[in-house]
């Protein structure tokens, strides 16, 4: 009897969906109409795109995790393609080592490999990007990025990275004004959150003695440092670092937990973990005397969570960056099947990478961090002498 009941209430559940495709949405509703379109489309919805990129991040850095490719994030496929990604360990990867510290993973110095018809090569620090001196020529401006594989290229050849683009329009424009050259030195690590971006700089970047930082930053960098630190914890890292100090203080958290612990004790700790990483950047930066700027890129495909934003630019504002620059709508209105490096990947292609550049250096060039350097009416904002104010 009961599986008679069972059967009929299956069969009438059936119907109704049957029914409901059929019916136009001006008598569905707003609520069963987008869910239908969702079960229709073989497309990602926001939820899924978001579920999946959470999870993602989540996966690839714990303990025994696979990595795609160069050790990154996945391209998010329902499917794997002849001649994609294929998975392998981290110790194996061919451009990725892993290291006992908040980075957990850094690309291995002095190495070049291909993928998917895309060459990686590394310079002696470890950066994805060519060789710079370590002494900062004269009459040059140095500049350093901090930043996940967008910054880093992910996808496209290194020349052709919004990046790329930007040190080579700067550094032409500059010297046609009489400035120094410019350089950009792409600090950017597939996979990191970003306090793990700037324990790079501290490891790399700094070293180089750069002029001025700029940290490129997503909507998925909202609860990216939480997650992270659930793993890194149990490792017994991170209860040290001054970008999460006072918030784990606050958590009441302590070494010897797994994961698990960890995570429910850091529930509802997202945005102070976040607003306590931003405000030991920018401490750290003015205790250099270095100017830093912020700025938020879109990711390809993936629609923009007002609430997020907000809370992203308002712990920016709050922890005193140089510079606040949101060009997240860049993307806004296009067909993401034009911008992404393969379907349902959030990752940019050249011409993504180009439309970046070109809003970017619209939103930088106007920063009086730069704007000195290719318009001889204006004085650098740093006093004459100073490194990163060379003389004209």
């Amino acid at each position: 009897m009961v599986s008679d009941r069972m059967t009929r209430r299956h069969w009438l559940a059936i119907l109704a969906l049957l029914a409901g495709g059929m019916l136009p949405d001006r008598l569905l509703g707003a609520g069963p109409s987008r869910l239908r379109a969702s079960i229709a489309s073989g497309l990602f919805n926001r939820a899924d795109a978001g579920r999946i990129e959470r999870g993602y991040y989540e996966q690839i850095v714990h303990d025994g995790r696979r990595f795609e490719d160069l050790c990154d994030l996945p391209a998010l496929r329902r499917r794997r393609k002849p001649g994609g990604t294929f998975a392998a360990p981290v110790d194996s990867a061919p451009l990725v080592t892993r290291v006992d510290d908040i980075r957990e993973v850094i690309l291995r110095p002095s190495e070049t490999i291909e993928r998917a018809g895309i060459r990686w090569a590394t310079n002696t620090r470890g950066m994805r990007d060519r060789e710079y001196q370590m002494e900062k020529p004269a009459r040059t401006f140095r500049i350093a990025m901090v930043g996940d594989s967008i910054a880093a290229g992910w996808g496209v050849e290194v020349e052709r990275r919004f990046e790329s683009i930007l040190e080579r329009s700067w550094d032409q424009r500059s010297r046609d004004a009489g400035g120094p050259r410019v350089e950009i030195l792409d600090c950017a690590v597939p996979g990191h959150a970003p306090g793990q971006r700037w324990h790079q700089l501290q490891a790399v970047g700094w070293p180089m003695h750069p002029d001025l930082v700029i940290c490129e930053a997503t909507e998925a960098d909202i609860d990216w440092d939480e997650r992270r630190l659930r793993y890194l914890l149990a490792r017994g890292l991170g209860f040290d670092s001054p970008l999460y100090r006072e918030a784990l203080e606050s958590a009441g958290v302590a070494p010897g937990w797994d994961p698990g612990a960890y995570r429910q004790a850091l529930r509802g700790t997202t945005g102070a973990i976040l607003a306590g990483a931003y405000r030991a950047m920018a401490a750290d930066a003015g205790s250099r005397e270095v100017p830093i700027v912020w700025v938020l890129i879109p990711r390809v495909g993936r629609p923009s969570d007002p609430a997020a934003r907000a809370s992203m630019i308002r712990y920016a504002h709050e922890a005193g960056f140089a510079g606040i620059v949101d060009v997240s709508n860049a993307y806004e209105g296009l067909d993401p099947t034009r911008l992404a490096v393969e379907p349902d990947d959030f990752h940019p292609n050249a011409e993504g990478h180009a439309r970046l550049a070109r809003r970017l250096d619209e939103a930088l060039s106007a920063l009086p961090e730069l704007s000195w350097l290719w318009s001889p009416d204006v004085h650098s904002p740093r006093a004459p002498g100073q490194p990163g104010a060379p003389r004209r």
